[in-house]
């Protein structure tokens, strides 16, 4: 069964009926592509002497629930320490994108980004902030609105350098 098939299956299986469905099957098979599991391209580093912090704030990402296959989508922050070398602001950027296109939990998001940033850069510390609208909670479940927040830290995470995270 192709997913075309399938997705015309569940549409039939749900007791819709409207003309509007026609081309529904192919649109939905072609959009969950989309967030099938892609390589994580390697984070390009270069020598850097200092040991300040670096900080990106609010790269955009956008995800499915793995648990129903509904979005979440939001804004991811990374604060770190380098140790050495710095990471390739793009190379962030792509590997928060690479990562989200799949079925997801933002927990599972932000420790993934993590992991992958420390092994990438070898960073000394560093803070990955994840704050999103979830569509499980706003349209099913509870039906409430709100932002959620997961934060994965890594090495010698100072109460200064999470602070530098926040807003």
């Amino acid at each position: 069964m192709t997913a075309e098939e399938a997705v015309r299956a569940l549409i039939e299986a749900l007791g819709w009926q409207d003309p509007e469905l026609a081309h529904t099957p192919e649109r939905v098979a072609e959009f969950l592509r989309e967030y099938s599991p892609t390589e994580v391209p390697p984070i390009s580093c270069f020598p850097h002497a200092d040991d300040g912090v670096v900080l990106l704030r609010e790269l955009p990402y956008y995800s499915l629930c793995v648990h129903h296959l509904v979005p979440f989508f939001g804004t991811a922050t990374v604060a770190y320490v380098p140790d050495g070398r710095v990471a390739g602001l793009s190379g962030i950027a792509r590997t928060l994108q690479a990562l989200a296109r799949r079925p997801q939990l933002q927990e599972r998001l932000a420790a993934e980004l993590a992991d992958r940033l420390v092994a990438d850069t070898g960073a000394r510390a560093l803070v990955v902030r994840l704050r999103a609208r979830q569509m499980c909670m706003e349209m099913r479940g509870a039906h409430s609105t709100g932002e959620v927040e997961v934060i994965a830290q890594r090495g010698a995470v100072t109460d200064a350098l999470l602070r530098s995270s926040e807003r």
